[in-house]
């Protein structure tokens, strides 16, 4: 069955980015906004597949409003399962079978770090709306140092470093999408 709950968004988004300047900074006018921001990330083949994994991407071809929530709800959506699906599955499974204090710990860090980058992916799609634009590549740095800092907690071998890896690449996706409005 085909999901059309995302057309009213779709047009609000295309219709607000009428009221924004038509050519971003840097970019020249026709040029493919996903292969110039894939092109500044530190991996060009992730970014791509990742925002082409989303129905929207033809049209953030050439909007970079929309590039922006699809790099924005692409890293939101990873957030959310590790924060509230993984994390707290791993912490009730420690818990329960008296596993490593040391790794519950760090688990338990990163449920805060994790919290902190919704709060940044949240004040980002903020900036997103209220067409600022004004803090979305710090906030997108502020990410990947909460994920750094996660990574840090386990002194050593983290459970938690392929999804960390993944949540840096996407960081790294709405950093480069930030440089559009720069």
């Amino acid at each position: 069955m085909l999901n059309f709950g995302f057309v009213p968004l779709l047009i609000s988004i295309i219709s607000l980015s009428c009221f924004l300047p038509s050519k971003p900074f840097s970019v020249a006018q026709g040029d493919d906004l996903i292969i110039h921001v894939c092109k500044i990330t530190n991996d060009f083949v992730f970014c791509n597949d990742t925002i082409y994994s989303d129905t929207r991407a033809i049209y953030a071809r050439t909007n970079r409003l929309i590039l922006s929530y699809i790099a924005i709800q692409k890293t939101l959506n990873n957030t959310i399962d590790t924060k509230d699906v993984y994390l707290p599955s791993e912490i009730k499974s420690i818990e329960a079978g008296g596993g490593d204090p040391n790794i519950l710990q760090g688990f338990k860090n990163c449920f805060g770090n994790y919290d902190g980058v919704n709060r940044r992916l949240a004040d980002m799609l903020d900036e997103l709306d209220s067409v600022m634009n004004y803090d979305f590549d710090k906030l997108s740095l502020e990410i990947e140092c909460q994920v750094r800092a996660c990574e840090k907690g386990f002194n050593g071998r983290s459970p938690m470093t392929k999804r960390n890896d993944n949540l840096i690449r996407l960081a790294n996706i709405c950093y480069a999408v930030a440089l559009l409005y720069k």
